[in-house]
């Protein structure tokens, strides 16, 4: 009798535990790598021209980066040959971060040059003006001169002024109607924050090196771009300017994360900021080097909104690659959405 019940009591525990003996279920499919995009367009590429070079250097850029002055100021063979070898086809040059903001002669000059260099290799280069956004009104005039004569695709704007001040004001509507006008982009790219912003929030119980790296390109920088962001959907600046278009860096300045929760907020009930996302907005994945970051992206943007870019020198072309190599393997996109991320939508955008 006890036989038997110990007999029952296995076989209940074995039945239990078993592996199922109807048909294995099929492990998921594997993604189906797409081909290597026919051409590349990079669009966050910096240069700096003799106008606006001692403002870079007074910034303490050299100091951080070793050796990065020199490839600023290349925009001849040496910035080709490292094009060429991280299989660039195409930079959109932009002067370095939070130049010539008041200095309405130093940005004229430096679109001047920048011109140049696009001339000089008219199949390699495009510009992106700089502008003294201190003053609206030169900058709006600025950005026309730099469309319409010299052929630019728009403009590169740094994110607020030296002393913190952000775009959501009225006063700076003219650049933002000058940009609509003309149909072309604004590229909103992070700058460093204020003294007094920097000792508030980022300086703490650790080296000032980290400090600096905390405020700027590990955290800082990004949250500001994308908070400024933000700051004019709230102020109505796509309201005013519905077919305004402004292109973020770096994988969407982190608001990619926080769509849902932005409007399940109610930050603004008559207009949804995912509705300005997919509308008034496009992003780069510059200095984004990682497939899952890319995805993130992919997630909530539509894939004609995303754009390559390197950020260079900062980033390197070859390191840049090898991510668009690892994205073909992943099989994230298609084909025809890869040429559309490394080119297409870029091309489109600037007309070019």
């Amino acid at each position: 009798m006890r036989f038997s019940h110990l007999t029952t009591l296995l076989a209940f525990a074995v039945g239990m535990t078993a592996i199922p003996t109807g048909p294995p279920s099929s492990p998921p499919p594997l993604a189906k790598p797409c081909a290597l995009p026919k051409r590349l367009i990079a669009l966050e590429e910096h240069c700096v021209s003799p106008s606006l070079e001692a403002k870079v250097l007074a910034a303490g850029v050299v100091q951080r980066y070793p050796g990065v002055l020199d490839k600023l100021k290349d925009v001849g063979a040496g910035r080709l040959a490292a094009m060429d070898a991280g299989h660039l086809s195409m930079q959109v040059l932009a002067q370095r971060s939070a130049s010539g903001l008041e200095d309405p002669s130093g940005c004229q000059q430096a679109n001047d040059a920048a011109k140049k260099a696009v001339d000089a290799s008219p199949s390699r280069f495009a510009g992106f003006a700089v502008l003294p956004m201190s003053l609206p009104d030169q900058a709006a005039a600025e950005l026309n001169r730099s469309v319409t004569s010299l052929g630019f695709k728009g403009a590169m704007i740094w994110n607020h002024l030296k002393d913190q001040t952000y775009y959501d004001a009225t006063r700076f509507d003219p650049v933002f109607a000058m940009a609509q006008a003309l149909d072309v982009p604004l590229y909103l790219h992070p700058a460093a924050p204020s003294a007094d912003i920097a000792s508030k929030l980022f300086a703490g119980n650790y080296a000032s090196t980290i400090a600096g790296r905390l405020g700027t390109n590990s955290w800082g920088w990004h949250v500001d771009v994308g908070t400024h962001v933000l700051r004019l959907y709230s102020a109505g600046l796509f309201d005013r300017f519905p077919k305004l278009k402004l292109i973020t860096g770096h994988n969407g300045e982190g608001l990619p994360m926080f769509l849902d929760r932005i409007d399940s907020t109610g930050l603004r009930n008559d207009i949804t900021f995912n509705a300005v996302w997919e509308k008034n907005t496009r992003s780069t994945t510059s200095a984004f080097f990682t497939v899952r970051q890319f995805q993130q992206l992919r997630q909530v943007s539509p894939v004609e909104r995303m754009m390559y870019s390197v950020d260079f020198p900062f980033s390197t072309n070859t390191d840049r690659w090898a991510f668009v190599e690892k994205l073909a393997q992943s099989g994230v996109l298609t084909d025809g959405e890869m040429e559309a991320f490394a080119h297409g939508n870029a091309e489109r955008l600037l007309k070019l």
